[in-house]
């Protein structure tokens, strides 16, 4: 075999090789804990459906985990849920910034508290998700919260002023990542998935 030959032969499998982790990586979406992060576990349904309790970022952003986790840990990116995350809270908030997360399409919202500067991070997962697809019930769900999520996304884009929202959602324990995300809590406590966000007038 020439070398011209070999050549095109490597360039077309590199090429194929491209499209395979490209395609793989759309369809997994998230992996890291992702069945806590997307109620997809056994105690997930039940909480769509839960009464929530009041609470504030103030509250929530001080609580500690069981353990700290890390994003990089393959064990920790298994470990099932809490019981600290099998519960609903109810807070207001002010959205200061909101993006889609490139690497699970996660709706990232940034969320301020409206008494002091503490701040912590709330997501709605995409519904599109291939994991969604043996959970309906969920999945329609999101697809209404994420609708809302992407209408007050607009609502800051436009007014470049932060959003009072009232959110229910799932407290979270995130690993610690090498980066922090914008608006994370020192203990990396988040609401996710959020369940609801609507605008408070």
């Amino acid at each position: 075999m020439n070398t011209m030959k070999k050549v095109s032969l490597l360039i077309i499998f590199l090429a194929l090789s491209q499209m395979a982790l490209t395609q793989d990586k759309s369809q997994k979406c998230g992996t890291w804990r992702w069945d806590v992060k997307t109620l997809t576990d056994n105690a997930g349904l039940a909480l769509l459906t839960a009464v929530p309790g009041p609470s504030t970022i103030d509250a929530l952003v001080v609580e500690k985990p069981p353990k700290v986790l890390k994003e990089s840990s393959i064990a920790d990116g298994k470990l099932p849920r809490y019981p600290s995350e099998n519960k609903v809270v109810e807070i207001t908030a002010y959205v200061t910034e909101v993006k889609n997360e490139t690497d699970d399409r996660d709706l990232h919202f940034v969320l301020k508290s409206p008494t002091s500067s503490s701040t912590m991070v709330g997501e709605i997962p995409d519904p599109t998700c291939p994991n969604f697809a043996a959970f309906v019930p969920i999945k329609t769900h999101f697809e209404k919260t994420r609708a809302d999520g992407t209408t007050i996304w607009n609502k800051l884009k436009s007014s470049k002023k932060p959003v009072k929202v009232k959110i229910t959602g799932v407290p979270f324990w995130d690993g610690v990542h090498a980066t922090a995300p914008s608006g994370a809590s020192p203990y990396f406590r988040e609401i996710h998935p959020i369940l609801s966000i609507e605008i408070v007038n």
